[in-house]
């Protein structure tokens, strides 16, 4: 963490890390939680297309990621 750095900034992932965990896994789609900012993320991992998939918390915006053979879509559920 850098000084004056935001809360958003504290919760977020390092960039570096994420595409190190998809080398080692060696897939080109990780899902996670914790940060609280569902969305959908497209990177590039040794020229390669990959994505970073965010579920939101259950307290406030909880949400489900739908994967279907045309694609995944992040959906946030309803109160």
């Amino acid at each position: 963490m850098h000084v004056g750095a935001t809360a958003a900034e504290i919760m977020d992932v390092t960039p570096t890390e994420i595409v190190a965990s998809l080398r080692q896994a060696r897939v080109s789609t990780l899902v996670h939680g914790h940060t609280h900012r569902p969305a959908i993320h497209s990177l590039e991992v040794d020229g390669q297309p990959a994505r970073r998939i965010v579920l939101g918390d259950w307290y406030t915006q909880g949400s489900v990621l739908e994967w279907r053979d045309d694609g995944v879509e992040l959906r946030t559920l309803g109160r």
